[in-house]
């Protein structure tokens, strides 16, 4: 998959949950193909949860605790301690099982 599809799935199972948890997000001045964009929106959905955003590098590496942190809030589990932290291919596996904790 190229680096455009990825980021448009990546982005679009992000709305997905911004949307089920009733989330107004405004994306007016974002781009698509931003992993900036993709760090706003988990910490949107943080701030849903009412979890405390953490530190991270602005990185997909960094992505990867905000999402171990959804999961975590919907009583998943997740063992990534066998995958590349730096790989889009864990951060969509891990968006898979948030988007399977909402029936999808």
């Amino acid at each position: 998959m190229s680096d455009k599809k990825i980021y448009i799935e990546m982005n679009r199972k992000l709305d997905f949950l911004l949307e089920d948890h009733g989330v107004e997000f405004d994306h007016s001045n974002l781009e698509n193909e931003s992993l900036d964009t993709l760090h706003k929106k988990a910490d949107a959905l943080l701030v849903a949860h009412n979890c405390t955003i953490p530190e991270v590098k602005n990185d997909i590496a960094g992505l990867q605790p905000k999402l171990n942190l959804l999961i975590q809030g919907h009583g998943a589990e997740f063992d990534d301690s066998n995958l590349d932290q730096d790989s889009f291919d864990t951060v969509m596996k891990k968006l898979d099982t948030l988007q399977h904790e909402h029936g999808q």
